[in-house]
């Protein structure tokens, strides 16, 4: 016999065969753990995520093999992986061992088989041919992972009662415990006011002036002029607006102030005021916005004018948004009004009622 010689190439042709080996093993296991079809769209919801809590979960999936009777349906939870084929680690804590169905939709009929364990449920029924794709499942009472994080659930669907022998469809999910999220938030109390000769819409940052000139005084008219204050506040009892002053004076000489809700009278010496629009004389605008506060009712009807130092003008009892509130002035003179030049300052003060 002929002495075979090894050399460097005989050599390399052997590891090249064992190479092509242990490629083929490696094909020939990777057909079989493929050979099901996977479910699709597949999850698992857990109503209260909490670790070690119990609660409802809500499987669902998309069987695409209608060829194939189903007769189990297994959820195998695992906290490794959720790759078919694979050594699955039970879930530290979990349990499934008192599992129950509260509902089911698409293929339905089934129960809880007797085989179920803490970390296998196993749906059963008599093998029937599916006719719906979409499968959905509501299981009570299972008990989540005791551990914080991510856990992993394998769906296995089976032409036998109790999940025994080859499943014809699979997939795996992966899912997670997690703490609630306390979020806190606090809204101040707050008071918004600001008074002028005019507000543009319900921006306090529009007010350009604080000054009237009410020119010079008629007995055979009445003087008219108007300002504006603007309130908001979230007060649970709402806010109160007063305003503060006196009547127009000039040195010891003065216009009196109407002291109760009176009409404008031309020829009589008379001083007021209200918070509506008026039409005798044409003067002011009714409250806007959609804040809830009103006049209050001294000054509250139209063509009706007063004014009492330090009274309450508006008021809401309640919280109120933005309500713009026009103050209409009025003066009239008698023809023998001492002449001279009449002023007054006007401070409007609103206290919001926390």
């Amino acid at each position: 016999m002929r002495k075979l010689q090894t050399t460097d190439r005989s050599r390399l042709i052997a590891v090249s065969t064992v190479c092509v080996a242990v490629l083929a093993l490696i094909m020939a296991l990777s057909l079989i753990t493929v050979s099901a079809v996977l479910v699709e769209d597949r999850f698992v919801q857990l109503e209260n995520p909490r670790p070690g809590d119990v609660g409802l979960h809500r499987v669902g999936f998309t069987i695409t093999d209608f060829s194939q009777p189903i007769g189990s349906i297994r959820i195998q939870y695992c906290g490794n992986n959720p790759i078919i084929g694979e050594v699955c680690d039970p879930p530290d804590g979990f349990d499934a061992s008192v599992v129950s169905i509260e509902s089911q939709s698409g293929e339905t009929g089934f129960d809880v088989h007797a085989d179920s364990d803490e970390y296998n449920v196993i749906l059963t029924r008599s093998p029937t041919i599916p006719t719906e794709a979409d499968l959905r499942y509501e299981l009570a009472e299972i008990v989540n992972p005791t551990t914080l994080g991510t856990f992993y659930a394998r769906i296995f669907v089976y032409p036998t009662e109790d999940g025994s022998g080859p499943h014809t469809q699979a997939g795996g999910i992966a899912l997670s415990t997690s703490v609630d999220v306390n979020v806190e938030a606090e809204v101040p109390p707050y008071l918004t006011f600001c008074a002028g000769v005019a507000i543009d819409g319900f921006d306090c940052d529009s007010i350009d002036s604080f000054f009237i000139d009410l020119g010079e005084f008629s007995d055979a008219s009445t003087t008219t002029a108007s300002s504006q204050i603007l309130v908001a506040t979230n007060a649970e009892n709402g806010y109160a607006t007063r305003i503060r002053g006196t009547t127009l004076t000039s040195g010891n000489n003065t216009i009196p102030a109407l002291t109760s809700p009176s009409t404008s009278q031309i020829g009589a010496s008379q001083f007021g005021l209200n918070l509506r629009n008026n039409t005798n004389p044409n003067v002011g605008a009714n409250p806007s916005g959609p804040g809830t506060a009103n006049p209050t009712a001294n000054y509250n009807t139209p063509n009706q004018f007063m004014f009492e130092d330090n009274s309450a003008i508006a008021n809401s009892p309640i919280p109120s948004s933005f309500r713009k509130f026009t103050i209409s002035y009025i003066t009239n003179i008698h023809g023998d009004q001492a002449p001279g030049r009449y002023s007054t300052t006007m401070s409007f003060i609103t206290l919001a009622n926390f």
